[in-house]
């Protein structure tokens, strides 16, 4: 279920224009010294937690949460009056895109995604990370067992 989200979200971002690479957050951010080199800007795609409620024949359902990490290179900017400011603010242009590709996101196993939280973290030297957290209904069947056919003939109708 989380594999089949994950995929409808990716194939989601990676059709947006500016977005170059899409994948499963590991907390990329902190890891820049020495990690895995991405393009920018990127997109990371963090689950939170699902509590999850029984159903009949082994189904279950949840509200599942996740956080969009949207990556960018930071523009250095010295007041409102700097030319670059507009540079500086197309990161604000890049997450009305997202939301608005994301916005009612849906699938067979999941309903409407809706944005609940933003966030701005300026906290790295030479990127900006966003955070963007969604949260939409999810459905798991993985453990449903098969159905099993009854034969007409065999039930007594009395």
């Amino acid at each position: 279920m989380r594999k089949q989200i994950f995929t409808a979200i990716a194939d989601t971002l990676a059709a947006l224009p500016g977005i170059k690479f899409v994948d499963l957050w590991n907390n990329q951010v902190q890891a820049l010294n020495g990690g895995a080199a991405f393009a920018l800007p990127a997109v990371f795609v963090e689950f939170e937690a699902i509590d999850w409620h029984q159903q009949n024949n082994r189904a279950r359902r949840g509200s599942l949460a996740f956080r969009l990490h949207v990556v960018t290179r930071a523009v250095p900017t010295h007041g409102h009056t700097d030319p670059r400011m507009s540079e500086a603010l197309a990161v604000f242009d890049l997450l009305d895109g997202i939301n608005a590709a994301m916005q009612g996101l849906r699938g067979d196993n999941f309903s409407g995604v809706m944005l609940t939280t933003s966030a701005t973290n300026h906290d790295h030297a030479e990127i900006v990370e966003n955070v963007e957290r969604y949260t939409c209904g999810v459905q798991d069947t993985t453990a449903m067992r098969p159905a099993r056919l009854v034969p007409v003939a065999s039930v007594a109708i009395k």
